[in-house]
């Protein structure tokens, strides 16, 4: 695999990554709410799902969607109630900073993040589409490791770096007052884009 063809994915997925979306709403209110282990923790777990679909991308996903088009449909609903689930929580959410309980939560923040981003609709049709142009079944393992251990590392660095910021005591005396409205604001967008995706499910 060439060098520019390996920039032109690193730019890509750059792109995706900092546009906001489930994943940037979840490390982020992790991160203030349970500290910096728990939003590096579901950082951890959004890169994780990643790798997974660059895995599952290699092997032939855009193929399987095609051949199956009721399964995307079914992966955009199950997605949409977790997103409508994340929101309610956040919506529910009273805007306390329960420090105490922020290695407790440390596994549940990894799985947070890993299913995020696994029943996103909008990565799996990223990866499915765009991604499956390099990621096609038959790349060398070589080439493979590669591609997974940018994407991953790109990843992981991108909502490492959004949780240390998160997580920074400055940001946190900053939103300490309004957390409660910060908490809202993101369940809002959650239900929004559990909405979105419903409706790209059933048209």
């Amino acid at each position: 695999m060439s060098s520019s063809v390996l920039v032109l994915l690193a730019s890509i997925h750059a792109l995706a990554l900092i546009s906001p979306g489930p994943d940037f709403a979840v490390v982020t209110r992790l991160s203030i709410v349970s500290g910096r282990r728990t939003g590096l923790l579901a950082a951890a777990g959004v890169a994780s799902a990643i790798g997974i679909y660059v895995l599952v991308c290699a092997g032939g996903l855009s193929v399987v969607l095609q051949a199956l088009p009721g399964l995307s449909a079914m992966l955009s609903v199950v997605g949409a109630l977790y997103l409508g689930w994340l929101g309610i929580q956040c919506l529910r959410s009273r805007g306390e900073l329960p420090e105490a309980q922020a290695d407790a939560r440390g596994g549940r923040a990894f799985m947070t993040g890993l299913f995020t981003n696994l029943l996103n609709p909008k990565a799996m049709l990223y990866f499915g589409s765009i991604l499956s142009q390099v990621l096609q079944p038959g790349l060398s393992l070589g080439d493979l490791a590669l591609v997974w251990l940018l994407l991953v590392g790109e990843s992981l660095l991108w909502f490492g770096l959004v949780a240390l910021m998160f997580s920074s005591p400055r940001v946190l005396g900053w939103l300490r007052t309004r957390l409660v409205w910060l908490d809202r604001a993101v369940g809002v967008v959650l239900l929004g884009m559990a909405a979105k995706v419903a409706a790209s499910a059933r048209g």
